[in-house]
């Protein structure tokens, strides 16, 4: 099937990304991983701070009421045996329990104990004793101890003067009510507002240091990417300069091989023919000065070689430069290619193209007719085929060469000596525009070459 004209049908290629494109996005993608979970880990240390916070101050009060529980079972079971010796009456037990918390129960720098009744009225106090004996109520912390005592439900966060220093300090007091006199006996401590700020401080710390190692963690990545841009570019334009200095010497090797070639076509061929031409000629003269008639068939002879002189010129001229594609332009110029080719092969050839006239340029279309004339003659001598199936495809931004036939393959890893000069010559050539060259063959599979070329319009446009 062969077609050409509108290329609007066909799927535009898909953009292909360079390999710095590939780099940046392998080393941004995990980069922006990295903020994204550094930005959320520090919002969750945000919200464990103010947990731990919480946590902390809970864990503590719940420790400092076992310990004010603690001791006010010490407390109880050192008045127990004033309180159960019979010897005494109620109001001497009660005189010698008042004189016991105001003289010898007190318990490190600011411990002591304090009794108030179930009215409010304080009956002991060893550190304001000008309290002893008044309803203290009015004091908001009074009643709230009182209804702790009766209830149980845990302990009072207050300010109270520190008897060491008198300054106001933040203080938790613990009550319990001493059943047989209906007395609330109760206690605290200080100090608990800084070991809550002492441990968060602590936490504090911790997430900062946290929060510094993860900071210093991006910056380090992003000083790392930055380098590996850098380090990407320079590698990437030593690659393109090697391969473009590869280029050239291939290249130049290629004009050099064409230039031998044409030689021997020169020397063997077209020279040998006009060699003897002249010699028929000189012998026509010859003949013709003895009178011999035998004359005229040596001009014969001369007249054909002279023909097929010319038509080894016309050959070598149009491996040079195409007669066809200068005049008719690259889809004749192809269709009289596979015409030749079967005929000189006798194998079918299954073509498909779609180009649009006129919008390839010159460089474009010769090297598209090169690669199939290359691959045609390689199919010729190596691959004993019996069907080739050609297809040229113009998309708006390349050009799709593929080229595939059914003869016995080869491995491309192990070519003889000498059978590859073809192959090189075409991904060469293909290169040499900035195209992609492929080749796929195996052993009794065939063999594909498939080529990518970009566009060169007649304007310049790529």
């Amino acid at each position: 099937m062969v077609t050409s004209g509108d290329s609007r049908g066909l799927t535009p290629r898909k953009t292909k990304l360079s390999v710095r494109m590939k780099v940046l996005l392998l080393a941004i993608v995990p980069l922006l991983l990295l903020a994204t979970v550094i930005l959320l880990a520090s919002q969750q240390l945000e919200r464990d701070a103010i947990a731990q916070r919480q946590s902390v101050e809970q864990s503590l009060l719940t420790s400092k009421e076992k310990e004010l529980t603690f001791l006010l079972d010490l407390a109880f079971a050192a008045i127990e045996p004033i309180m159960q010796d019979a010897r005494l009456s109620e109001t001497e037990k009660q005189t010698a329990v008042k004189r016991l918390f105001n003289e010898k129960l007190f318990f490190g720098e600011d411990g002591y104990f304090y009794v108030y009744d179930l009215q409010g009225v304080n009956l002991v106090h060893p550190v304001k004793p000008d309290f002893v004996g008044k309803n203290k109520l009015d004091l908001p912390v009074v009643p709230a101890l009182l209804q702790q005592a009766q209830r149980q439900d845990g302990v009072v966060a207050y300010r109270w003067e520190r008897p060491s220093t008198g300054l106001y300090e933040q203080k938790i007091g613990y009550a319990r009510v001493l059943e047989p006199w209906q007395w609330v006996v109760g206690t605290g401590l200080y100090d608990v507002g800084a070991e809550v700020e002492t441990h968060l401080q602590q936490v504090s710390t911790r997430i900062d240091n946290t929060f510094r190692y993860m900071l210093l963690l991006l910056v380090g990545a992003i000083v790392s990417l930055v380098l590996l841009v850098f380090w990407v570019n320079w590698h990437e334009n030593r690659l393109a300069d090697d391969h473009l200095r590869q280029l050239v010497h291939h290249f130049v090797r290629l004009q050099i091989e064409e230039r031998r070639g044409f030689a021997r076509e020169l020397h063997d061929g077209i020279n040998q023919l006009l060699v003897a031409v002249r010699f028929r000629i000189e012998l026509a003269q010859r003949q013709l000065v003895k009178g011999d008639a035998s004359y005229r068939d040596s001009l014969a002879v001369a007249l054909e070689t002279l023909d097929t002189t010319i038509k080894e010129v016309r050959q070598v001229s149009h491996s040079l430069s195409p007669a066809l594609l200068d005049e008719m332009g690259l889809e004749v110029a192809l269709e009289s290619l596979v015409k030749q080719f079967q005929e000189r092969t006798g194998i079918r050839v299954i073509r498909y193209w779609q180009i649009i006239p006129h919008e390839l340029s010159e460089e474009v279309a010769i090297m598209v007719y090169r690669v199939v004339q290359e691959a045609f003659s390689n199919i010729e001598r190596h691959a004993q085929a019996t069907q080739v199936h050609l297809e040229v495809r113009q998309a708006p931004e390349q050009l799709l060469l593929t080229l595939r036939d059914d003869g016995k393959g080869f491995d491309p890893e192990h070519l003889q000596a000498g059978r590859g000069l073809g192959l090189l010559h075409m991904r060469e050539r293909v290169e040499l525009l900035g195209g992609q060259f492929q080749l796929h063959s195996s052993p009794q599979q065939g063999t594909r070459i498939t080529a990518q070329l970009p566009l060169l319009f007649m304007d310049g446009r790529k």
